[in-house]
Order: structure tokens, then sequence, then C-alpha cells
């Protein structure tokens, strides 16, 4: 399974009006040289259902035949991204949350720099290290009666992406370690715990492509193909996902909604439930953001709504996320 932390999925569509105005003008990196960025806070509501989610009402299950107790709970996170941009406004470091990621369901911290070749051509790269606590799951979670432990999940990826407007294609590379991996240790044989070993190599390859549609309305296409090699034969996928975002922007609003979904299909039979898993996974966003409330400069009002549900063969795998914020975001140039 893809290892994330899904109560804070949905946090870097904050920056969604950034993204859509240097997509779909071409302009530079920043309007002036030296330094920009993005701090907001968010809070919110999520309600999530499955046995991967850590949450301490998830603790403990009485059988595998279940998606785990459905959790509500209160979500309060700050967000940032600063960046650097050089006389030339060509070149541009940068560091925390990546606007190229949103609406991806992708949170992840990064380290980079994008080079602006002309108005049409870029290349990024970045790279995004192992934040402590940011990620977490059982250490077994086939673990029945019994209160499950928590483990930390190291991880690092880097990405490189180069545009030529309006496509992009894009390749990543993630490294997971679950740093307390006991699948199966109560109840598997050795081998068995071998094949449930969730230590892996993700790599995605991906296109983009934003086009208007209609007098200030665009769409954005996305797919891509990923592969995950597990150290257990059992936790190996492919996956093909496809999305579709429609985003428009009227004097101080700004809509986006999205359709994603995806298919894994998996290497060989989990030995815990005698059968190769398959997922099917939909997931529906909105976001609206208002600028410059109370003709503040620089400030954005932002709500999401995020509604993400995977559906297995295997009960166990079903999940479910439900979530929405409401937030205030800053950005200085």
């Amino acid at each position: 399974m893809i290892l994330k932390n899904h109560s804070l999925l949905s946090l870097t569509l904050l920056l969604t009006c950034g993204l859509f105005g240097s997509v779909a003008v071409a302009k530079p990196l920043a309007k002036n040289a030296g330094f920009s960025g993005t701090v907001g806070i968010n809070a919110g509501v999520s309600e999530t259902q499955g046995q991967f989610n850590i949450h301490d009402d998830n603790e403990q299950t009485q059988d595998l035949n279940n998606a785990g107790d459905a959790v509500s709970s209160g979500v309060l996170f700050p967000f940032f991204r600063v960046a650097y941009t050089t006389e030339d406004l060509q070149t541009q470091y940068f560091l925390g949350q990546s606007p190229e990621n949103i609406l991806n369901s992708a949170i992840q911290y990064e380290i980079g720099v994008k080079h602006q070749f002309d108005e049409r051509q870029s290349m990024t790269f970045a790279y995004i290290p192992h934040v402590p606590f940011l990620k977490e799951t059982w250490s077994d979670p086939f673990l029945i009666n019994a209160p499950r432990e928590k483990s930390d999940i190291d991880s690092s990826a880097v990405r490189l992406a180069y545009k030529f407007a309006p496509v992009q294609i894009e390749y990543s590379y993630a490294s997971y370690s679950i740093e307390n991996e006991q699948s199966g240790s109560q109840s598997m044989s050795a081998e068995e715990q071998a094949s449930l070993n969730r230590d892996s190599d993700y790599q995605r390859l991906s296109l983009e492509s934003l086009f208007p549609l209609w007098q200030g309305i665009y769409a954005k296409a996305n797919v891509f193909y990923g592969a995950q090699d597990a150290k257990g034969e059992s936790q190996s996928f492919d996956e093909f996902h496809y999305s579709l975002s429609i985003m428009t922007k009227y004097e101080r609003h700004f809509f986006s909604v999205q359709a994603a979904f995806s298919k894994r299909e998996y290497d060989a039979e989990n030995p815990m439930f005698g059968e190769v898993q398959e997922d099917d996974v939909s997931r529906y966003s909105l976001f609206y953001s208002y600028s410059e409330p109370f003709n503040i400069e620089g400030t954005s009002l932002n709500i999401i709504y995020q509604n993400k549900e995977n559906d297995a063969n295997i009960e166990f795998y079903d999940s479910s996320t439900k979530f929405f914020s409401v937030g205030v975001s800053y950005s200085f140039n």
C-alpha cells in the first residue's frame, strides 16, 4: 500500500491559486527577485474509516473482516512555502510545500530548485526528506484483540519535472521503511511474514496538461503509472491513475473541482487472506478561495472539501476519508 498520513492529504490545496496563475498565464517565477512565500493555517474536521488509521480509537480490532472503526476528529495545521528568486527571474530555490502537487493527495515538504528557460519551458528538481512523526502506521496491523503499536515510516523521495507548456512530464522516486515492521508476527510463519513486509521503493511517471475550455475556465488532466517494489511480494503493485480538474477565477473568487481514480493490482497472494489484493480508489475534491478578504493585501480565505474512497476486494483494506476545513493564508513577494 502507499503509506501516507491521510488526515493531512488536502493541506497543499491551499496553494491552488498560485498554481492556477502560473500555469494558466505564462509569467516569470516571481514578481520580483529575492524572497517570496506563503504561510497560513487551517482548521477543520475529518471522518476516517480504515484499518490503517492510527487514531487511538482504532487501536484495537476484533477481527480482520472489517474496515476498522469510523473516527471523527478535529485538525489544526500550519503550512508554508518560502522561495528565493534570482535577479534574472529565471531560477528559484524553494523550501516547503510545493503547489505543483496540489489536488494529487500529496503532502510533502520539499527542498528544490526550478529553472525557467523561457515562457513555455521549465525544469524542476526537488528532494523530499524524511520528516519525523509525519508518517506513521501500525507495526502489526493484523494483531487481533490487543492494542496495536505505532511505528514511524522513514521515507525520502526525489522528483524531476520538465514542462513545455501546456504539457508537463514528471518522474518521482520514493523509498519507504517501517521502523518496526512486524506484519503477521503473531500468526504467520517466517516465510509468510516476509511476504507481508512493507518496506518498499516506489516509482511514478506522470503526464499532465492544462487547456482552456471556455472564457476563463480551464481543465487539467493528469495520468500516471506507478510501481511499488516491496520486500514482501504481496505488497508490491502496479498502479494506474487518471484525474480531471476544472478551474476558474472570477474577480476575487477561485473555484476548483477534481475527480481522480486509481486502480492498483498487486503481484502476489496476500497470505493473511489467501487472495491477491486489488484496490479501486476514487477521490473528489472541492476548493474555494476568496482573495483579500476585508481588503487585506496578500491574504486569502480558503475552503476545502475532499471525499476519498478505497474499495478493495479484501474488506480489511477498504477505507474512506471525508475532510472539510477553513483557513487563511498570506502571500508575500
